[in-house]
């Protein structure tokens, strides 16, 4: 892939033409029906600040994002990434670990200092969680309103769901939910094992003194037992 400024050959992944300084857009290069909207003055970029770009993809259902015009990030609502996502995971059949492996360790950006960033729409620090096992893509999600994904962070998923990363993520949660069933069932196993042992020693005077033929003792400790 070339640049579309200066024509130079691109590196994978990479986010800014090394020849001619240009930020390029990754996430939306190739995507049809791609309709911009203007300026959105209630959302606001976490880094640059600045307005964002309402932008609506087409095609059967069509889906309204924002993006910012300096840094090229997406504000996407809440359920957008997941409905991108299951779209592209579809034609997977295999998990493909070892491009997952390398989508995983491939770095798309310097690395930046961790920090929480505030929700383009009501200011609130949003919440930072890896999307997808061996995604290699932490999002910022607020709870309310949408998540937030730098520039080249959606191209990177929507390759992690081809590769089959969603069919590992089901394998992650079907192991998850085997291992609570297996600690459930240990627990009840162990409570079980305590209350019979807490019933063998309620119970081991009784034995004691039957095996004395000491009827006193059975009977004082009956009518302790039904008093």
């Amino acid at each position: 892939m070339n640049c579309p400024c200066c024509s130079a050959p691109l590196q994978d992944h990479g986010l800014i033409c090394s020849w001619c300084g240009s930020r390029l857009d990754l996430d939306l290069q190739g995507w049809s029906h791609l309709q911009p909207r203007g300026l959105n003055p209630q959302l606001h970029c976490p880094d640059c600040r600045c307005e964002l770009e309402s932008l609506q993809l087409g095609g059967e259902e069509p889906l309204e994002l924002d993006r910012c015009p300096q840094c090229l990030g997406l504000f996407l609502p809440l359920g957008a990434l997941e409905r991108l996502v299951a779209q592209e995971g579809r034609s997977a059949l295999q998990i493909d670990h070892r491009l997952l492996q390398a989508l995983s360790e491939t770095p798309r950006a310097a690395p930046a200092p961790l920090r929480y960033r505030p929700c383009p729409s009501c200011g609130e620090l949003m919440n930072r969680s890896l999307h997808g096992k061996r995604s290699g893509v932490v999002v910022d999600r607020c709870r309310d309103h949408g998540l937030w994904l730098d520039a080249g962070e959606l191209r990177q998923l929507l390759e992690w769901a081809r590769a089959g990363g969603a069919l590992l993520d089901l394998e992650r949660r079907q192991e998850q939910a085997q291992e609570e069933a297996r600690r459930r069932q240990r627990e009840q196993q162990e409570s079980a094992g305590l209350l019979s042992e807490a019933e063998a020693q309620a119970d081991r005077p009784w034995l004691e003194a039957l095996a004395r033929d000491d009827i006193g003792t059975l009977l004082l400790r009956l009518a302790r037992r039904l008093g």
